[in-house]
């Protein structure tokens, strides 16, 4: 990573994955990232994957060589969110094809079965939901509905509707009883609350 020249030629074949505030350059597996990068008072590395592709955060002292080793590390990661991302157009939303709601119904059964057990819930079913204003509901009979669209958004937004709904399951209401439950799993919720009103659901 070389955040002092992230505008060194793009060598035939590679895939232009390019942050429109990149300030950096990393090559994950012989494919050029030009990511944003920035430091902060944080103690660990981050990486976030949106959009706009790829964001780096790293504490202020945290010296070059440990920063790329770990993007090194998350490559394939950081790579297979570039690329939902680009087969995933924030507006306008692409067709719900045959191939994409197995994928959905797929990973949110994944974040189901990875979340449930850590609130204490099981729902009696998981369905989705092809919602054109709402991320998902609960229902008092322990159904939860998931829209399929969530599966072209980052993981932790998911994750957080996810969270969300299964809490629903424990409070049916939004009263400190709610998020306390939201809390005890995802002390960084607001942070992904924030996030996830800056992808519009309006579907047309």
């Amino acid at each position: 990573m070389n955040p002092r020249h992230p505008s060194a030629s793009l060598p035939e074949g590679a895939a232009p994955w390019r942050h429109p505030a990149a300030n950096a350059t990393v090559w994950l597996q012989g494919q050029r990232v030009d990511c944003r990068f920035e430091r902060s008072a944080r103690r660990t590395i981050g990486l976030h994957v949106g959009p706009q592709g790829l964001s780096v955060r790293a504490p202020r002292q945290a010296p070059w060589p440990l920063v790329e080793a770990f993007v090194q590390r998350k490559a394939r990661w950081v790579l297979h969110h570039l690329q939902r991302q680009a087969a995933c157009p924030a507006n306008p939303w692409p067709a719900p094809t045959e191939a994409l709601l197995r994928q959905a119904r797929h990973d949110l059964d994944a974040r189901v079965a990875h979340w449930a057990p850590r609130l204490g819930v099981q729902p009696r079913r998981v369905r989705l939901s092809n919602a054109r204003t709402r991320w998902g509901s609960a229902s008092s009979r322990g159904t939860i509905s998931l829209n399929w669209r969530l599966v072209c958004l980052p993981e932790a937004l998911r994750d957080y509707v996810v969270v969300h709904e299964l809490a629903h399951l424990r409070e049916m209401n939004h009263g400190p009883a709610f998020w306390a439950w939201v809390a005890s799993v995802l002390p960084d919720h607001a942070e992904r609350r924030a996030a996830l009103r800056r992808h519009r659901l309006v579907v047309g």
